[in-house]
C-alpha cells in the first residue's frame, strides 16, 4: 500500500491540492470531549452540522472506513495578480477619516476566503477525481468526500494527519501557508499507511486574543461564536446592537485575528487562480453597489463566492451597519431608501445607520 499511496499523493498534488496527510479513522476522543463541553458552556457554534459522535467518529460517516485522507488548499493570493485589490490599511482608515465625497467610494471588506470562488465548487470536485482515482488503485474502495458542510471535525482530523497545528483562535496554522488555508477530507476503505502525528504548539504569543475586536478568544484555543465577528455577519435576522459599531467596515466575515498572528506574517502565497478576488468584486466592494444588489447581479457576483451562501438581504444589512460606522453624509439617501424595505433585519440596520451616520456627522463640526 505504501507505493499506492505514493501514487495517490502525487494525483492530489497533480489535482492542485497544496497539502496531503493521511490518517487513521480512530475517534478524536479530546476533540469529542471539548465538543460537549462547549456544547454544555453554551459556546458551541449553531452553524456545525453532526452531533458529537458524529463530528468525532468517521466510522459514523463511512461503514468500513479504514483511512483518512486530509487535504489542504491555500487561498492567499498576490495581491499583485489581481487589479482590483485595494489595501486594507487604507480601508480601515475609512472609519476614522471620512472625508466628503460620494457614498460609492466607500467599500466594506471582505474576509479572504470568501473573495473567490466558492471553494466548495472547487474542491469537492477534486476530491471526487481523487476518489475514483484510488477507487482505479484499489478496486472495491468506497469513499465519501467532505467540505466543510459534513459533521466530521475537519480542524481536529487535519492535526492529527499533520498538515498543521492549532493556534489560540483555533485556526489550523500550516507551516507553509499559515492559516489561509480551506481543508476537505476523504474517507475511504482503503488501508493506507498513515502518517506521523506531529505535535506542536503555536507561539502563544496571545496577539490574536488582544486584537478581537469583541473578545471572541475566550481563551486560548477557545473562540465563542456567538461573539464572533465571522459568525455574526453570515448570522440571519437582526444584527445584535452591541456587534454594530464594532463590525466597522466588515462586509462579510472577519480577518483580525489571522492579520495579527505572526504564523501569518509571511505565508508561501497559494496562487490558485479560483480564489483570486471575483473581477467584480475585488477584496471590498463598493457598499453603493451592495445595498442596490437585484437578484440577477447577485447571482453573478456574490453568489459565485462563499459570500453568497445566506444571500443578498445578509449582505445588505451588513453593507448598511458599514455605512453607518463609516459615518458619510452623503450616504444617508441610500440609508433612508432602506428604511422601507420588506424585510425587518434591513429596515432596523437602516435606522441604525442613519443615526450613526447623523452621530458621526455632528461628531467631526
Amino acid at each position: 500500500m505504501h507505493a499506492i499511496k505514493q501514487e495517490l499523493l502525487q494525483y492530489a498534488a497533480d489535482l492542485g491540492f497544496d497539502l496531503v496527510g493521511i490518517t487513521t479513522p480512530d475517534p478524536l476522543e479530546e476533540a469529542w470531549v471539548e465538543i460537549n463541553r462547549r456544547i454544555k458552556a453554551g459556546i458551541y457554534s449553531s452553524l456545525a452540522p453532526g452531533s458529537p459522535e458524529e463530528r468525532t467518529t468517521p466510522a459514523l460517516l463511512l461503514s468500513g472506513v479504514q483511512s483518512v485522507v486530509m487535504v489542504a488548499m491555500s487561498y492567499s493570493v498576490d495581491p499583485r495578480l489581481h487589479p482590483m485589490a485595494h489595501d486594507e490599511t487604507n480601508l480601515t482608515q475609512q472609519l476614522d477619516q471620512c472625508t466628503p465625497g460620494p457614498a460609492s467610494v466607500y467599500r466594506g471588506l471582505l474576509s479572504r476566503y470568501a473573495r473567490g470562488q466558492d471553494y466548495h465548487q472547487v474542491m469537492v470536485p477534486r476530491l471526487h477525481d481523487l476518489a475514483d482515482f484510488l477507487e482505479h488503485l484499489v478496486p472495491g474502495t468506497r469513499s465519501r468526500v467532505i467540505v466543510d458542510s459534513g459533521p466530521l471535525a475537519e480542524k481536529a482530523m487535519a492535526y492529527r494527519a499533520g498538515l498543521g497545528f492549532f493556534g489560540w483562535n483555533s485556526c489550523l496554522i500550516t507551516e507553509r501557508f499559515g492559516s489561509w488555508v480551506f481543508l476537505g477530507s476523504l474517507l475511504t476503505t482503503a488501508p493506507l499507511p498513515p502518517d506521523p502525528f506531529q505535535p506542536k504548539l503555536c507561539q502563544q504569543c496571545g496577539l490574536c486574543m488582544k486584537a478581537c475586536p469583541t473578545g471572541a478568544i475566550i481563551a486560548p484555543y477557545v473562540v465563542d461564536p456567538h461573539l464572533c465577528l465571522s459568525q455574526v455577519t453570515q448570522a440571519r435576522g437582526i444584527m445584535p446592537e452591541e456587534f454594530r459599531e464594532p463590525l466597522g467596515n466588515r462586509l462579510f466575515g472577519c480577518d483580525t485575528c489571522q492579520a495579527v498572528c505572526p504564523h501569518n506574517a509571511a505565508p508561501e502565497w497559494g496562487n490558485h487562480p479560483e480564489f483570486i478576488p471575483h473581477p467584480l468584486l475585488g477584496n471590498a466592494p463598493p457598499l453603493e453597489m451592495v445595498i442596490n444588489l437585484t437578484n440577477r447581479t447577485f447571482q453573478a457576483t456574490f453568489a459565485q463566492t462563499a459570500a453568497g451562501w445566506r444571500g443578498k438581504k445578509v449582505l445588505q444589512r451588513n453593507a448598511l451597519i458599514n455605512l453607518g460606522n463609516i459615518g458619510n453624509v452623503n450616504s444617508i439617501s441610500l440609508i433612508t431608501a432602506a428604511l422601507k424595505d420588506q424585510t425587518a433585519p434591513i429596515r432596523a440596520a437602516a435606522h441604525w445607520a442613519l443615526s450613526a451616520v447623523r452621530m458621526r456627522s455632528a461628531q467631526r463640526r
